[in-house]
């Protein structure tokens, strides 16, 4: 399998196990705190669809602005980021299953479209993400693990998702082997 062809096949994947995530949880629990202190339930799960186009955005400053992306991007601007994505993530009432499904579906529609399109000495091409900005992408970023932050983005909320609302000691759905990724 190609670089192409596995990172499609992740992000399918990903793609899947959000349905599954959603599928799991009732609307009625959208509202409740989430094991990130600053979001319910429902924000997290918005903050999730809102990532797709983001890192489509990012994806495409590397293959093509790279040296202004890596020019705004620095402790200052990516503090300012960040306090935007904090509220602009907070849809309160207004996060429904529906309009979950709807925006992640499109997201993914656009990074597969991305995907197509991007040629394969694009992959290579990287800019240093500051620490502040995204933790989990603290260092040398390129467009490859760009590709793969997207499950990675994921799981690092499904996480703080799970452990709100699972009881004390009781098993993932990943433990159980319940996700499509899930080892047989």
């Amino acid at each position: 399998m190609g670089l192409k062809e596995g990172l499609a096949q992740e992000m399918e994947t990903t793609r899947q196990n959000f349905h599954h995530l959603l599928d799991s949880i009732p609307e009625a629990l959208y509202v409740h705190p989430s094991d990130n202190p600053a979001w319910t339930i429902g924000d997290v799960l918005n903050h999730i669809t809102i990532g797709l186009p983001a890192i489509r955005v990012e994806l495409w400053m590397i293959s093509h602005a790279r040296g202004l992306f890596q020019f705004v991007l620095n402790d200052t601007t990516s503090k300012l980021i960040n306090w935007i994505n904090a509220p602009f993530a907070r849809r309160g009432g207004r996060v429904t299953r529906q309009r979950l499904i709807k925006a992640y579906e499109a997201g993914h529609a656009g990074l597969m479209s991305s995907l197509r399109r991007m040629r394969e000495e694009d992959f290579g091409k990287s800019i240093n993400f500051p620490a502040v900005f995204v933790s989990e992408l603290a260092g040398l970023v390129t467009v490859e693990r760009l590709f793969h932050y997207v499950k990675l983005h994921f799981d690092v909320h499904e996480k703080q998702i799970r452990s709100a609302i699972a009881p004390s000691g009781s098993e993932t759905p990943m433990e159980r082997g319940t996700y499509a990724d899930a080892p047989e």
